[in-house]
C-alpha cells in the first residue's frame, strides 16, 4: 500500500519515527511497543529509498 502525504518533509517523517520509538520505549504493553517499533522501522526504510535532496541554485555543498 502506498501513502502520499503533502506538506511534510523528510525531517518531519524522521521526527515521527523518533516519536514512535520513544513511545514504544514508554509503554508497558509489549504488543503496542512492537507495533510502534514496526511502524517506525517501515517508515524509516521507506525514507531510505527516497532520492537525496536536490541542491538549490547558489547552495554551497558541505565540506
Amino acid at each position: 500500500m502506498a501513502l502520499s502525504v503533502s506538506g511534510l518533509g523528510v525531517a518531519d517523517w524522521q521526527e515521527i519515527v523518533d516519536a514512535l520509538l520513544v513511545a514504544a520505549d514508554h509503554t508497558e504493553d509489549a504488543e503496542t511497543a512492537a507495533h510502534r517499533q514496526g511502524l517506525a522501522l517501515r517508515i524509516g526504510q521507506a525514507l531510505e529509498t527516497l532520492p537525496p535532496p536536490r541542491r538549490t541554485v547558489g547552495e554551497v555543498s558541505p565540506r
